[in-house]
């Protein structure tokens, strides 16, 4: 539905702050992270950017920063198999208590 309303989808905290279970030792992740020589971070980073979606994430340490900038495409085959084969689905970030999870009622009324 993003796709035919023009919608961007915002990926925040795109790596789980942290929290577990962490995306970034999930076997998967790690496996192909080791076979195109990346990290895991930057597996999670370019699967989100190349499933169409804006990725955020944050950092205070220098290393961690200048890997996040460096994520190239993964090959299609690596994509698709993140797609099929990653389990964990986990929110990892609490939203508003009220209205559709995930998004908080507008006032009406305008």
């Amino acid at each position: 539905m993003c796709d035919t309303e023009d919608i961007i989808l915002l990926a925040f905290a795109s790596l789980g702050h942290g929290l577990a279970p962490r995306l970034l030792d999930d076997p998967l992740i790690v496996d192909i992270a080791q076979r195109f020589a990346k990290t895991p971070a930057q597996v999670l980073l370019a699967w989100g950017i190349q499933r169409g979606s804006a990725v955020l994430t944050g950092s205070v340490n220098p290393a961690r920063i200048r890997e996040n900038f460096d994520v190239t495409a993964l090959p299609q085959s690596a994509i698709d198999e993140i797609d099929e084969r990653l389990i964990t689905r986990i929110r990892f970030n609490s939203v508003v208590d009220g209205g559709v999870p995930g998004f908080a009622e507008v006032p009406t009324g305008r």
